[in-house]
């Protein structure tokens, strides 16, 4: 019995060593799955699971050594949270790091198509320039058109009427004759009276030599047109009939003018009261229309080329102020009166070329048909002097291009 007790204890203590040692075995595993948990990637949860209950089975009858597995499982939990977070932490890096490699790779090509839109561009500006030059060049070439279309020389007849205020044109006589010419490029404006007593042909009358002053009466307006081209030897362009009532309208049509009187003189009115009017020499008046006309008709203390002078004044005042910008308002009533009022009968050319000459200041001429005041049948005549009246033909003389030939 003895023996059999002993031989029972050996083999007891030989399975409690065997225990043991499988025990040991089993935990030295765990602590090993437990470190090399992140390695292990491959192993699935059902297989831990079914591990489990081997491992709490051990557990329990292992129980003096179940404080050192707890800690072992703790370190391990731990070293399981810190590679995860390591995971963690390296994924978003890197997915940070291919943003922005991404990034850089799509504003590369932007900026590249920014840079050839930029140079796409560069042209542009260029053809704006281009586009440019060339208006101004077709605007320069517009305005040299103009100059050279408004620069051919211009006659202008200026017919007064003695007509008084309420009388009518027919019948009447040419108290005034003038004749403007207008040469823009050599800045010059020509004015030529012709005595009312001037002795000439008149064509409507079959050549019958007369008073230049009776043409009117005899046909009016395109008789004496006729009789001033014979005379002078020259194309009258256009023309305009100045009567008292017409002259004194117009100058009150555009707010009357401002003149500085080159003669001191009084003159009676339109309708013939005696010095109703006075004038200083060098003193400045703005005149209305009936002070106006008082101004430009006088001639009882000087000449006709006098009288002349101041009538050229007043079409200067008219002109200049109509130029102004206070008097562009007055230009469509202006012209609309003249043509009613005046029969003026202008083109477009021969306005350009009257208003560049005023425009540019140009200097005004005076000249007149000299003569010699003799008696015939009783009646006193104004005879042209053959010399001098071939003398002012030529100084009237101009080319096509608006150029004086004597010069």
């Amino acid at each position: 019995m003895e023996e059999f007790h002993s031989g029972r204890s050996r083999l007891e203590r030989k399975r409690q060593e065997e225990l043991r040692e499988s025990e040991k075995m089993e935990q030295e595993k765990a602590s090993r799955e437990f470190a090399d948990a992140p390695r292990e990637s491959g192993r699935s949860a059902s297989q831990r699971y079914l591990d489990e209950p081997s491992r709490r089975s051990r557990a329990h009858e292992a129980a003096p050594e179940k404080a050192s597995n707890a800690k072992r499982l703790q370190s391990g939990a731990l070293t399981i949270v810190r590679s995860g977070t390591r995971l963690i932490s390296l994924s978003l890096n890197r997915f940070s790091q291919r943003r922005a490699s991404r990034s850089g790779r799509t504003k590369e090509p932007v900026r590249e198509a920014g840079s050839e839109q930029r140079l796409k561009k560069q042209p542009v500006p260029k053809k704006k320039r281009r586009f440019k030059s060339k208006l101004i060049g077709f605007l320069l070439l517009v305005v040299i058109a103009a100059i050279i279309f408004g620069s051919q020389p211009f006659t202008f007849l200026l017919i007064g009427s003695d007509a008084r205020p309420g009388e009518s044109l027919r019948g009447s006589r040419s108290d005034s004759l003038s004749v403007m010419q207008f040469v823009p490029l050599s800045r010059t404006i020509q004015l030529t009276s012709i005595p009312r007593d001037t002795y000439t042909p008149i064509d409507c009358e079959n050549g019958k030599k007369d008073k230049i002053t009776h043409a009117f009466a005899y046909g009016g307006e395109d008789c004496t047109t006729s009789a001033v081209s014979g005379l002078l030897d020259q194309e009258i362009d256009s023309k305009i009939v100045i009567s008292f009532d017409s002259f004194i309208g117009l100058i009150d049509e555009i707010g009357g003018v401002d003149l500085v009187s080159t003669g001191t003189f009084s003159e009676q009115d339109a309708s013939g009261k005696a010095n109703q009017y006075s004038f200083q020499k060098g003193k400045e008046y703005h005149m209305d229309g009936a002070m106006a006309l008082a101004y430009s008709r006088h001639r009882k203390t000087d000449t006709d080329v006098a009288r002349a002078n101041r009538q050229s004044e007043v079409i200067q005042a008219v002109a200049t102020h109509l130029m102004k910008p206070t008097g562009w308002s007055s230009i469509p009533g202006a012209n609309r009166y003249m043509k009613e009022e005046m029969n003026l009968d202008v083109s477009f050319r021969q306005m350009m070329s009257a208003g560049l000459s005023l425009a540019l200041f140009s200097e005004r001429e005076h000249f007149e048909v000299e003569g010699v005041s003799e008696r015939m049948n009783g009646i006193f005549y104004d005879f042209p002097k053959e010399k001098e009246l071939k003398e002012l033909r030529a100084k009237l003389d101009t080319t096509f291009y608006g150029t004086l030939k004597n010069d």
